[in-house]
Formats: structure tokens, sequence, C-alpha cells
């Protein structure tokens, strides 16, 4: 479709915030000498976790006892020596689940990685502007029966592994994933055994929290942002440029830079009010409300800039944008209402920015072609900006995609967008899930190197442009079918941090077994399964069971034994580690016209 010619963004209408009710439950007759993890009258301390009893794919993060409805963040942050200041804080709009004593939030304030960790402090806490008291604690594995403040050293002990340290040391599950500084495989259980840093700040109100009440927490902190060490020895969260600072998150990274709950399943609304150092950019997720030109003052001598963004959908917690450089960005707004945005760290060469800005300039046609398939763009906004921190990765940062390295490329770009759908407006339900929107992402890939074949072979009108659309589709698949060594040999829905974002297991085999799932169930009915999802899922977060269902609704053959060896398609190939090599240790259900065992029978049913 036609679209609105670019524009450079001006100051434009200053932004309000969300307002939420607040209440406090009556006083709780605890003796002032008990603990606050415990309560009476039916009060408690929230749970320090969402994660599953028994998981050891990060089992520290989320927060129970409430959920989250909105996020100020009011960022007060001087780029020049990359330093939040007096004033930069969170208002966290919670609502809760239970009566609540305290209740906790993630926050790494400090880590063991001394160059480019964060080293920030908190200076006070609030309640529904009352003063609350905090501390930090290190987590207890989930499910743990002795509560979060386990006295036992063995229930705060990392692990990649369940049990935490083998039979021979700790038969208890880990409390969190070990945060490696090495992604050498020699590192991988290297600091199994350890104790786990105390990333939860814990939060005692004034008086208790009623249930189902509305609450606001305010939390003011200072000091050097920085990035979290994963443990699979990569690095994420906010990194130092030269300019301010360059923020990419998956899986647990915001932690690095703000305080919240930081599971998927968290996915308040989001404002953005950022005042940094004079000629500053800020790109944050959602729309551009205002910029504001502030005067020179104790803070900022040489002035500052305030840049107001809004999400009115909701954001999970390692998708929040918020970087801050020298970027020269733009807006326009198609013909459809949407708005795209477009940036790129000013330091880029000018030969690579024009490179850059003819794939991003794709946007619109990348965002309506996959609309095809999975339905109208969610989200009010959609952006991409490149960044020239050399982190490795591309991220989906909802509305505002994050390339790194001063460059992009087309491929990457289509699957980077595909997540806005997936993973983003649909998110996973838990960190186990990240296959499930990463393989959709890998299709994205597949269906822009089928579109290229069609387009050569006669484009998408044309009988010989439709059948090399479906000759890629086909050949793409085969490729990966076809994996030996230890390709099958780690379930997508049973990763380690170690191996969570490994090609293998993440990406290309749910890639390839959404390819067998549209031939199983027919291209079309596999598009209105796709769209359906969308529209009952959007906004909040799937489960693999809710996944599967949706999948087998549009089953072509809907008899007890079609629908059972759909069940079994669906075990193969997310739930199955198999022994190395191949051939026969693989999954054994393909889909009509693929390498591999069919699903159906000659006669088309399932016998």
């Amino acid at each position: 479709m036609a679209a609105s010619k670019p524009r450079t963004v001006i100051v434009l209408a200053a932004c309000g915030f969300l307002l939420a009710g607040l209440g406090y439950a009556s006083p709780s007759s605890a003796s002032p000498g008990s603990s606050d993890s415990t309560g009476t009258d039916g009060c408690s301390a929230g749970a320090r976790t969402l994660a599953q009893p028994g998981s050891h794919l990060y089992p520290e993060v989320g927060n129970g006892g409430y959920t989250s409805v909105h996020t100020l963040v009011h960022m007060v942050y001087d780029a020049d020596t990359n330093t939040f200041l007096t004033g930069n804080q969170v208002v966290l709009t919670q609502r809760a689940t239970q009566c609540l004593t305290n209740f906790s939030l993630d926050f790494e304030r400090r880590s063991n990685n001394a160059a480019e960790g964060p080293n920030m402090a908190v200076q006070s806490v609030t309640v529904n502007g009352r003063a609350a008291r905090f501390r930090f604690a290190q987590p207890a594995y989930p499910g743990d029966a002795n509560g979060p403040d386990d006295p036992n050293p063995a229930a705060r002990e990392a692990s990649q592994t369940n049990p935490a340290g083998g039979p021979d040391h700790n038969p208890l599950p880990p409390a969190c994933t070990p945060q490696l500084l090495s992604d050498k495989a020699s590192a991988r259980h290297s600091l199994n055994g350890t104790q786990c840093p105390a990333n939860k700040l814990v939060i005692t109100p004034a008086q208790p929290i009623r249930d189902r009440a509305n609450f606001e927490v305010k939390v003011n902190y200072t000091g050097r942002p920085g990035v979290h060490n994963d443990g699979d020895g990569g690095r994420e969260g906010w990194w130092r440029t030269p300019n301010g600072g360059f923020v990419i998150t998956e899986p647990i990274g915001t932690q690095a830079w703000m305080p919240l709950n930081n599971y998927p399943t968290a996915k308040p609304t989001y404002d953005f009010s950022d005042t940094v150092t004079a000629g500053r950019t800020v790109v944050a997720n959602g729309v551009l409300g205002s910029v504001r030109h502030n005067r020179p003052d104790n803070q900022f001598p040489g002035g500052s800039v305030t840049w107001n963004w809004r999400s009115t959908a909701p954001i999970a917690s390692y998708l929040v944008e918020n970087s801050v450089g020298k970027f020269h960005l733009t807006e326009r707004t198609a013909d459809n209402g949407t708005r795209y945005y477009v940036g790129q760290d000013a330091s880029i060469s000018a030969e690579r920015q024009k490179e850059n800005l003819a794939i991003m300039n794709e946007h619109q046609d990348i965002t309506e072609y996959e609309s095809l398939f999975t339905g109208a763009y969610p989200f009010a906004s959609n952006g991409v900006f490149v960044g020239t921190p050399k982190v490795g990765d591309q991220m989906e940062m909802q509305t505002m995609i994050v390339f790194d390295n001063s460059r992009i490329d087309t491929s990457t770009f289509y699957h980077e967008n595909m997540h806005q759908w997936w993973g983003d407006n649909v998110g996973e339900s838990s960190i186990e899930m990240t296959f499930f929107k990463e393989g959709m992402a890998v299709v994205s890939e597949m269906l822009f190197a089928a579109r290229k074949a069609e387009a050569k072979a006669g484009g998408p009108q044309s009988k010989k442009g439709q059948a090399a659309f479906q000759a890629s589709l086909v050949k793409q698949f085969d490729r990966i079918y076809r994996s030996k060594g230890k390709f099958w040999t780690v379930a997508p829905s049973n990763p380690d941090a170690f191996n969570l974002f490994d090609d293998s297991n993440t990406y290309n085999r749910p890639g390839a077994a959404y390819i067998a799932l549209r031939q199983i169930l027919g291209s079309t009915n596999f598009t209105q399964a796709l769209q359906q999802i969308q529209r009952a899922y959007g906004g909040g977060t799937i489960t693999e069971p809710q996944l599967e269902a949706a999948f087998a609704h549009w089953l072509p053959v809907q008899t007890g034994t079609c629908r059972a060896r759909l069940s079994q398609f669906f075990r193969q190939w997310f739930d199955t580690a198999y022994p190395a090599g191949g051939g026969k240790d693989r999954p054994q259900l393909t889909g009509p016209g693929l390498t591999g065992p069919g699903f159906y029978s000659a006669g088309g049913g399932c016998a």
C-alpha cells in the first residue's frame, strides 16, 4: 500500500499517564519482631518466583501475589557518564491477587561482571505514597516448602540441572541459573553449587495490601546500569555506548537496569518519561508523544531533553526497549494509520546508513506480507533502529526492533518482525516456551525465501510461482529434517539455559515442525489457525497445551485416531530428546509431501 513520506520527529503534544485506584488491608496483628514472610488475618508474602516447581531454566525470576498493570519508567540519565541520577525511578501499578504482607521485584543492582555489569543502589521505596521497608534477598527454589527465606543454603544454590548439585552434593532443585562469564562448554556447569545472588527486592509496605486492590510502588534508584550474564555465557541488558546505552534484554536482562516483575507472563502497559543529556534521542516502545528541551540545571549543566513514549499495549518484561544515544529518528504514518519509526546511530557511516535504510524502508511491505498469514498487525506502531554495539544478536523489542553492529539484513528483519505477533502480541507462558515463538519467526524466514522463489518463477498469481513457493518450503524442511549429529538431542520444550538459544532445538526444529504442521492441516487451515490464535491470545500468553489444542481444532480429519496422531506429532517434535545421530532418532511423523514418514494413510485417514 502507498504510504506518506517520512518526516523528522518534531515536538508533539505532551503525554499523560495512567492512574489506578489504591488500597490497603487492615493492619496485620503480627508482632513487631515477626518475620515479614508471613502474616495474620489471611495475609501472607507474595511468591518470589513464577517458575514451576522443579524448573532449572531461570527459576529465580518472576514474582507472585499480584499482577502487573502499568509501569511508568521515569529515567534521569547522564549519557556522558552512563549514570542514573537523583530522581530516576519506576512507578509500578500492581493489582493484588491475595492479601499481601510483602511482595518482591527482580532487580540486579550488582553483578559478578565488574566491567560491564550494573552497579546501582535503591534510595527509597514507597507503596501508595508511604515509605516502605525494603531489603535484598536470595531466591529459594520454586515450591520450597520452607518458604522463600528457607535458611538452608542448599535451597539457594545455582545450577543448570535438577537436582542442583547431583546426588552426591545437593538433591534439591536449583534456585537460580548460574551467571556464566564464558560461553565455552567447559564453563557450563562450573558454577553449579554456588550461591545465588540476592536479586530479589523484597518490599514490606506500612500496612498489608488487601486482596484485589490496586497499589502503586515507587522505587527510586541511582547508579550505573549494565548487562546480565546468562547461563550460556551471553550477555544482555544495558550496553554502554559512547553516547548512551543500547538495550537488548532477552531472556532476563531488563532487571539489570530497572526493577520489575521479570517474567514473560507479566505484561503491563508502559509509559516512558526519560530526561537525558541534551543532544540525545530516546528510543522506546509504543508511540512517541512529546519531546521537551530543558534548561541547564545542577544535574545537567549543558541542558537536558525529556522524551515521552507510551504503549497502551501490554509488554512482556524482556521486550521493554529504552535506548539512549545520538540517533537519527524519523516517523511516518502509513495510510492504514500505523506509525513507522526508523532510527540509526549517527556514528554509522553514511554509506552503511544508506544500505541499512534501503532494507528498513521495506518494513511496511514485510508487515503487510506477514499479515497475510498471521492476521492484522496488532499494534499502533512499528519501528526498527540500528545501533553500534557488537552484541551478537538482534531483538524483537515490541514495536521497536533492534539491530546491533551497525547493520541490518532482510531475512533477519522478516524474523524479528514476525515476533511482533509471535512472542510480543501472543507471548510465551514460561521461558521454556521460547521455542514456540522462535520457531514461528524461523517460518517467516522460510516464507521470505519462498516468496523470492515465487517471484522469480512468475509471481503469486501464476501456477509456476505457486509451485516454486511450495517447493521452496519443502526443500527448506527437508534440509532441516536430514540433520544428524546432536541436532535432535535436546527437546525444544525442555532446554537448559546453556542451550536455550541453540539453533537446533529452539529455532530450526520447531520451525520445521510448523512447516510439517502446515502440510498436515493444509495451507488454508494453517493460516486460519494462526489468525485464530492471535485473536484468542493476543495481549496475553499461551501454554503448550493451548497452542496444540488450537492447531488440533483445524485438523481436517477430526477422528479420534487422527487427533491422537497429532498429539504424537507434537510430542515427537516439541517434547522428545533423541539419541545423537538422526535417522530413526528423530521425529517419525512429518507431513504429506515431505521427507520422512507421512501423517495420513494412503486413504487419507490415520489408520
